[in-house]
């Protein structure tokens, strides 16, 4: 049972609403508005709320910046705090969703409200920017809803879909075998190459073919201790982002164990007599024992064995002719993952191996390869056909 009672006082009219409440000792709780609108919207929804406000209902951008901070002290629903580079990425979204003009307060919001946001979003964004956007300001009303701010979730059910050609635009490249054995070869003569290459390769080299022998992401082999490396395989367990800070994967899917060949882990364990003795026990750390920059690997290591491996192409951006590579770092990860598919490996197992949270991420990613192998697969129907059906 609950009842609202108007309140005046010099610093004007609120509406104090008394709720039951088993925490609180007399048997009752209470919470202050300064609308009756709002004492009447909270009466109705205190079956759903967690607990009471102890504020004035939040306006959009102040549960905004709310969500921005849960991330970055607390962490979401009993997660870890968001990493440096994802909470980045996070505040460029926040500050889309403060640009919008929201003309209730964040408890009163409607689905009508989020469809008028969504159609905002696609109108003065990108497509991509804006489906990122939405994503997030669904999980800024998901939290809100469990720190009791508000009822419902008005965003549940409203997405935005991919464009009718961003599925084919963002196909991945992979290289061929040619090129692989071009990108392999080219680190193996860039570690012979002089004294002063012969010092860096003995790291980049072996880099260069745990990535092409595992599919691990460029995040993971920075991030990978000695402790983790064996034999005949390798455990993925921690990473390191973009800023050398070492953390865990992002998801339980990441954790994963991948065999390596015989040749791979010669290499690995080679450069183990040579490596800097580092507090992490990192396997590829730099010369002042912290995480390898993936900015500097990209300059230092990637652009020269791309060059070697002639495989820098021109392009024209701002109408000037400029060289770039013609695959990144994350190739060599495809290029693994396109060999699985190829080896008819199911598709469970690669996305175990590949370390996808669903499937779907690995349909999406990979699923034109899949498509490759439908003659195949027809060839394997009409061959049973004619085994068991009679000429």
């Amino acid at each position: 049972m609950s009842d609202i009672r108007k309140r005046i006082s010099t610093k004007g009219t609120t509406y104090q609403v008394r709720y039951l409440s088993k925490a609180a000792k007399s048997g009752y709780a209470y919470a202050s508005f300064p609308t009756l609108k709002e004492a009447r919207y909270f009466v109705h929804n205190l079956g759903s709320l967690r607990h009471a406000p102890s504020e004035t209902i939040l306006q959009v951008s102040q549960g905004v910046d709310r969500w921005i901070d849960i991330c970055e002290k607390i962490g979401r629903d009993g997660r870890e705090t968001v990493e440096p580079e994802t909470l980045k990425e996070y505040r460029r979204r926040a500050k889309v969703m403060k640009e919008y003009d929201w003309q209730k307060s964040l408890h009163e919001l409607e689905q009508t409200d989020i469809v008028h946001f969504r159609n905002w979003l696609l109108e003065n964004k990108t497509r991509d920017l804006a489906r990122r956007t939405l994503s997030s300001f669904h999980s800024v009303l998901i939290e809100m809803k469990r720190q009791g701010v508000t009822g419902d979730d008005p965003a549940a059910g409203i997405t935005i879909r991919s464009g009718r050609y961003e599925d084919e635009e963002s196909e991945v490249e992979i290289p061929s075998d040619q090129e692989m054995r071009d990108i392999l070869g080219a680190a193996d003569d860039l570690a012979k190459k002089n004294k002063q290459y012969e010092k860096c390769w003995a790291r980049y080299r072996p880099m260069i073919y745990l990535a092409a022998f595992s599919g691990m992401r460029p995040s993971e082999y920075r991030g990978l201790p000695w402790s983790h490396v064996f034999e005949d395989r390798v455990l993925v367990r921690q990473r390191a982002d973009a800023s050398g800070i070492i953390g865990p994967v992002k998801s339980k899917a990441g954790r994963r164990t991948i065999y390596l060949p015989a040749r791979v882990t010669e290499l690995l364990f080679g450069w183990k007599e040579r490596c800097v003795k580092t507090p992490d026990d990192l396997v590829f750390p730099t010369s002042e024992a912290k995480p390898l920059s993936l900015r500097n690997f990209r300059r230092r290591a990637w652009v020269p064995l791309m060059k070697e491996a002639g495989l820098l192409q021109t392009e024209k951006i701002d109408g000037k002719r400029v060289e770039s590579t013609k695959y990144r770092p994350y190739s060599l990860r495809h290029y693994y993952a396109s060999k699985l598919i190829e080896k008819g490996k199911d598709l469970k197992f690669i996305q175990q191996t590949m370390g996808h949270a669903q499937i779907e991420m690995t349909l999406n990613i990979y699923g034109h390869l899949i498509k490759d192998r439908e003659e195949a697969h027809l060839k394997t129907v009409a061959d049973i056909a004619a085994e068991l059906l009679p000429v």
